[in-house]
């Protein structure tokens, strides 16, 4: 068992449901009901659950990798992919974020923070 894995997939898990109760109420749904492009707005809603479906996998796949034995073949490369993966996600939104000239957004928009933290705790125990 690999606590840091564990960690790191409660943190992914959290965000899911963050993302599937907060972030559907406080953006999905406004955005879908808001008028503008058709195709726009389909292809919006396909890359929101594109997201949910990544943010889902990449929880699984934690808490698996953390419950098995350590040393088990693949596990720390999996766990180094979604690190990277999740420390990427962190450094594009916390870029976007802190450039927008929205007020308070790195505070308001802080998703960048958990997205560093799920990748800190699977490259530590990876």
């Amino acid at each position: 068992m690999n606590v840091l894995l564990l960690i790191s997939g409660a943190l992914a898990a959290f965000m899911v449901v963050g993302h599937s109760t907060i972030g559907r109420r406080h953006f999905f749904l406004p955005m879908q009901a808001t008028t503008f492009d058709p195709t726009a707005k389909r292809i919006m809603g396909f890359v929101w659950h594109m997201s949910t479906v990544t943010l889902i996998a990449a929880a699984v796949a934690l808490i698996y990798i953390g419950l098995t034995p350590a040393g088990t073949a693949g596990n720390g490369l999996l766990a180094l992919y979604v690190a990277v993966q999740f420390l990427a996600y962190g450094a594009v939104h916390l870029l976007l974020v802190s450039t927008s000239k929205l007020p308070g957004a790195v505070y308001k928009q802080f998703q960048w923070s958990l997205f560093f933290a799920v990748g800190v705790t699977a490259w530590a125990g990876a």
